[in-house]
């Protein structure tokens, strides 16, 4: 079986400092991407599907292509040994009782794709809408649809305007549910007046609906990352003279030269390998073309500000030389906003089964083995409930629809502000041994506070400080309490069914005063983080930005951006599908670019 061809930096790059008797081609490429993650992986396929185009992959993490990373209920475990998961902790929110939450983010080729709960889904039309409000020509949902449709293979519906059957991005949809309370929760649905439809990314969904879930599994049920599906071990062997993928490596910062007397240019970077044995000798690459920075949300700000682009006070408190002040580097960090409510159910309805009962997990493994199925191939979340909570009723228990317009989701005011999510697992950031659990997560996914992502020093080898300011803005209390209230009314008409659902971690009542207090104490992070480097006319004024509307950096010629962190808002879906489609924008924009040169 191939694998990834995967080289070290002294294999693709120049010793620091550079000997001028070093041939230049001996380290120079077309393209060089900076993160090879959920975005970085799509964008290193296309641009390298050319075969007169040269293109270097910088990855801090490795290829880990074990087993265990393909079967979709340990890869989405980031708590078990050999994860691809990084994590550390945000900055402490005063504004929420001083909480500190974990920051995680995937570290290998793939990314986060590597360990998220699978989910794909797009958004409504009008988030996408809303970024062309925003003065983002060219981002509109239909501008993007067939960015979504190149990528797909979707195996569970059929080929249509809005799904693809011909991309290596394989996606399937479970009818069928491995517990018991979620065909309660199906009752409970009916019964607040939300329709049940086949498939949440038709982009005629109406914005208060519930569907089963499309998940990146592909025909052997094993998790399809973007690098399985965009970089596997065939493409980057038959590639393997024009795509060099450097794993294990950091990106110390990004070299620029002047040009014309004011104008700068992304020149090369400036990279090392992990093992910290080895920092200190460091090694650079140069671009012909360009450079783009797909180091995700957290990722791509920090190597920024490291290379003299961010806001021009705090690159002089730590240390590094201002290039250009640019005040949206690593603002505006956005995030969804969850709150479990935490139920106790018999443990045969629970996939904390697999944790305290070694025959059902060794059943369940045999299962997966022979068959593909059972609970090692089902997602963490099978279905879903989407609400625009201005349309809940005085008690926030059942959705009010007087005209189906009020649910057109490709009009920006009328999506969606809220998810509630049943899962058949703990969500909470704490063990709960020997009890079977379910949560009802009602998530806020419209949020409008910001937090930042900010150089703790100027080593780039620390991870950055994240704020992630979380209710930093008081009226993000006022959806979410109307969507605890409506999880609770689940929570109550599941247990008319007759159904065993005890309370764990629940509110004291459904005042405001205490389910503000709840609020506080028990909220978590999504791992959604977006808007970093957003995408905007102009890097000051009104509505400062980092990138324009073809993902360039402002100011700067030959580098882009590529990945969550240029989401003019964040989207009102999980993140991993917008992502690709950003990067399947950027690899178009990118070629354009070039032939536009070769032209010239």
């Amino acid at each position: 079986m191939p694998s990834v061809p995967e080289l070290a930096p002294q294999d693709v790059g120049t010793p620091v400092p550079v000997s001028p008797h070093v041939p230049a081609e001996t380290y120079t490429y077309d393209y060089i991407i900076v993160g090879g993650g959920t975005a970085g992986s799509v964008l290193a396929s296309r641009l390298s599907e050319d075969p007169s185009v040269s293109v270097l992959v910088i990855e801090q993490g490795p290829v880990a292509d074990t087993w265990a990373s393909r079967v979709p209920v340990i890869s989405g475990n980031p708590y078990r040994d050999g994860t691809l998961a990084t994590t550390w902790w945000s900055l402490p929110m005063p504004q929420v009782n001083g909480r500190a939450l974990q920051v995680m983010r995937g570290e290998a080729l793939g990314g986060t794709s590597r360990i998220n709960s699978l989910l794909y889904t797009r958004g409504p039309p009008g988030d996408y809408n809303r970024w062309k409000e925003l003065g983002c020509e060219g981002w509109g949902y239909d501008d993007l649809q067939p960015f979504f449709v190149r990528s797909e293979d979707t195996i569970s519906h059929p080929s249509s305007k809005f799904r693809g059957k011909k991309g290596p991005w394989q996606n399937r949809q479970f009818i069928t549910f491995p517990y018991t309370v979620l065909n309660h929760v199906i009752t409970a649905i009916s019964g607040a007046n939300i329709k049940h439809i086949p498939d949440l990314n038709d982009p005629s969904a109406p914005a208060a609906a519930a569907a089963s879930l499309d998940v990146i599994e592909d025909k052997k049920y094993e998790r399809a990352s973007t690098y399985r599906a965009f970089l596997p071990p065939n493409v980057a062997q038959e590639r393997k003279a024009r795509l060099k993928i450097c794993t294990n490596s950091i990106a110390m910062r990004v070299e620029f030269a002047e040009e014309d007397g004011k104008e700068i240019r992304a020149k090369g970077v400036h990279f090392e390998a992990m093992n910290p044995r080895k920092a200190g000798q460091t090694f650079y690459v140069e671009a012909r073309r360009e450079i783009v920075l797909s180091a995700g949300a957290l990722g791509s700000p920090q190597l920024l500000m490291l290379s003299g682009i961010g806001p021009k006070e705090h690159l002089e408190e730590k240390g590094v030389p201002v290039l250009r002040d640019m005040p949206a580097v690593g603002s505006h960090l956005q995030d969804h906003i969850g709150v479990p409510l935490t139920y106790e159910v018999p443990m045969s309805d629970s996939l904390h089964q697999l944790e305290n009962s070694k025959i059902a997990a060794i059943k369940a493994a045999l299962n997966y083995l022979l068959t593909g199925r059972g609970l090692f191939s089902n997602p963490f979340q099978s279905m879903t409930i989407m609400v625009p909570t201005h349309l809940l009723n005085d008690n926030h228990s059942r959705v009010i629809i007087s005209d189906p317009a009020e649910v057109d989701a490709s009009v920006p005011s009328k999506r969606p502000d809220i998810e509630l999510m049943p899962l058949g697992l703990n969500s909470t950031d704490a063990d709960i041994p020997g009890k079977g659990i379910f949560t009802l997560l009602p998530t806020l996914i419209l949020p409008k506070s910001e937090g930042s992502v900010r150089l703790a020093t100027s080593n780039p080898r620390a991870k950055p400080d994240v704020d992630l300011g979380f209710f930093e803005d008081p009226m993000d209390y006022v959806p979410l309490r109307k969507g605890m209230r409506l999880a609770l009314s689940f929570a109550e008409a599941i247990r008319h069914e007759g159904y065993p659902l005890k309370d764990l971690i629940v509110p004291e009542s459904n005042s405001d005063e205490d389910l503000e207090r709840f609020i506080r104490k028990n909220l978590r992070d999504c791992f959604h983080y977006t808007s970093t480097c957003r995408m905007g006319a102009a890097p000051h004024g009104p509505h400062p930005s980092v990138v324009d509307q073809e993902l360039r950096v402002h100011g700067v010629r030959g580098l882009r951006v590529c990945d969550t962190s240029v989401f003019p808002e964040i989207v009102s879906s999980h993140t991993m599908a917008p992502a690709v489609v950003v990067a399947e924008k950027c690899a178009e924009l990118m070629k354009v670019a070039a032939g536009k040169v070769h032209q010239e």
